[in-house]
């Protein structure tokens, strides 16, 4: 009797065993939460149209593909690629047909060293099937071809008319020469430029005002014109001070 109930007492504690195995082997195991991956974008867009193609990297990205509907939104170290610009930003709005509309914000740059100027701005509008850009707020443009800087809080540039134009607390500095105004207009191909609204030429040789001033590509030769008035330095006075 003892060695049944031994048997018993065996037999119930190995179908214990069993189970407690099986149930161990199908509890699910434990998630451990890994790093966060850091999302990357980069994409060459084709276009059936002729326009150039546009490559773009950043932190995040989304959007719509839709054909006529696509809009794409780049965020977080923003660095795109078209034509011979190359554009930095925060964020990046991309929309319209074959992304023809550029829309950057934050801390933005363009750097363009095939036709030889770079800019420095808060807010750029872009279109690239026309070439025109519209930049806003602490604009830095600095044209390498010319060896001329613009600064102002407004900018406009025509890429295929090579036209610049500028407005409010415009400074434009050459050489030794600098030129404030409230509006600026610069043809980078002439290397003319024409400023108005309270238009002042400080050089070595002294200080020029009037409403307007005009220069051609020989800054030396300014012409001014509506209520001029000046101060004119000598080489006495020069030497002296």
């Amino acid at each position: 009797m003892k060695l049944k109930i031994i048997a018993l007492i065996l037999g119930l504690m190995m179908i214990f065993g069993s189970l407690s195995i099986i149930f161990a082997q199908t509890n699910p195991p434990s998630l451990q939460p890994g790093p966060e991956p850091v999302a990357q974008a980069q994409q060459t867009q084709p276009s059936s149209s002729g326009k150039k193609p546009i490559v773009f990297s950043a932190n995040t990205v989304q959007g719509v593909i839709a054909k006529g509907k696509e809009n794409t939104i780049l965020m977080g170290s923003v660095h795109i690629t078209t034509g011979s610009m190359i554009i930095t930003a925060d964020r990046v709005d991309l929309s319209g047909e074959d992304y023809v509309n550029v829309v950057c914000l934050g801390n933005v740059t363009v750097q363009d060293t095939e036709k030889g100027f770079s800019l420095v701005a808060e807010k750029l509008n872009y279109n690239r099937d026309t070439e025109i850009g519209l930049a806003q707020k602490k604009v830095f443009v600095n044209d390498t071809k010319n060896n001329t800087i613009i600064e102002a809080e407004w900018l406009r540039f025509d890429q295929k008319q090579s036209i610049f134009e500028a407005a409010v607390t415009v400074k434009v500095r050459k050489e030794d020469m600098s030129i404030s105004s409230e509006y600026a207009l610069y043809n980078r191909d002439t290397e003319e430029i024409w400023l108005h609204g309270g238009a002042i030429a400080v050089t070595e040789d002294g200080v020029l005002k009037g409403d307007v001033i005009f220069s051609s590509a020989d800054w030396s030769k300014l012409k001014i014109s509506g209520e001029v008035s000046g101060t004119i330095t000598t080489k006495e006075t020069a030497t002296s001070q």
